[in-house]
């Protein structure tokens, strides 16, 4: 169990933000999750380091997993590691469809493991955007 002052903590460092797709927690309505960016299946310890602020999304998508498909290459990747990996490196932000777009084999991977474009998540993007909360 995730001790309260780890939530805290994991919550505050990622800027209650989903620290793979960035959805912004404020505006869910919903308590988002703290995961294991390897999991414990695969050994993860339970530590800070290992932790991550996801939104339900895309924990639920994630899961166990800690590689991807790279659509692009079709080889298979590591998934974004929110502690070692730049979010900009990997990502990036496309208003013009309000999709999040892989620009690398570990982005493109986790865009289509964690299924970022869903028709619910663009549609939440657009608002988001229009209060000028996202990305």
């Amino acid at each position: 169990m995730i001790s309260r002052a780890d939530r805290l903590f994991v919550t505050e460092r990622a800027e209650s933000r989903c620290e793979y797709c960035l959805a912004p927690q404020v505006i869910t309505g919903v308590t988002f999750h703290i995961e294991h960016i390897i999991p414990r299946t695969q050994e993860g310890a339970d530590s800070r380091a290992n932790y991550a602020l996801s939104c339900i999304t895309c924990n639920g998508h994630k899961a166990h997993y800690s590689t991807g498909i790279d659509p692009e290459t079709k080889t298979e990747v590591q998934l974004f590691n929110p502690r070692r990996d730049k979010w900009d490196r990997h990502f990036l932000f496309a208003p013009a469809k309000l999709e999040v777009r892989g620009t690398t084999p570990i982005g493109r991977a986790t865009v289509a493991r964690l299924q970022m474009n869903e028709a619910k998540q663009i549609e939440a993007r657009e608002l988001w955007v229009e209060l000028g909360i996202y990305p």
